[in-house]
């Protein structure tokens, strides 16, 4: 389950963030990471414009400070959290906050997009899997996982391996 996150805190940050979003202030940057309990670079507060609302990276970002991996996490357990982070789904209102409990239980770095965006994206041409179009992209929970575990990274093609990841984990 993701962590609870404090409104108070959540606020203060996004009001932090929208200052910092185009105003290179030190003191304000150093006021944010003090209270996150991050190092983040002025130049990410600079583009946070193009990520979406403030409070929804300071979600984001207090989601990946505060979520930790669960040992033992097995393929099911993943993809049941996988399935929550879905548009098509009755939680998606939090999918922030499972795409970080997945990202966290997995290797793959940014495993989390896999939901919204195969391994082979081509985002020049808006295509994935050899030509299909984006918008035929539908994968089940069970497909995400299987690519994030997958030792080639996340490859397609790739079939995964239970003996590389220890069976149902």
């Amino acid at each position: 389950m993701p962590p609870a996150l404090d409104e108070r805190l959540v606020s203060r940050l996004a009001e932090l963030a929208a200052r910092l979003d185009g105003d290179p202030d030190e003191g304000l940057r150093a006021e944010f990471n003090r209270l996150a309990g991050t190092n983040i670079p002025m130049e990410e507060f600079q583009q946070i414009y193009e990520c979406g609302p403030h409070e929804g990276y300071v979600r984001r970002v207090l989601y990946r400070q505060l979520t930790k991996p669960a040992p033992g996490a097995t393929r099911a357990e993943l993809a049941e959290v996988v399935r929550r982070a879905m548009p098509q789904n009755e939680f998606f209102d939090q999918h922030e906050a499972y795409m970080a409990v997945f990202d966290a239980n997995v290797t793959l770095a940014g495993a989390s997009t896999l939901i919204f965006y195969p391994p082979d994206y081509d985002g020049c041409s808006s295509t994935w899997g050899g030509g299909q179009q984006i918008g035929e992209y539908a994968p089940t929970p069970e497909q995400i996982v299987a690519w994030a575990l997958a030792p080639s990274g996340g490859s397609p093609d790739a079939e995964p391996n239970p003996a590389a990841d220890g069976g149902d984990k």
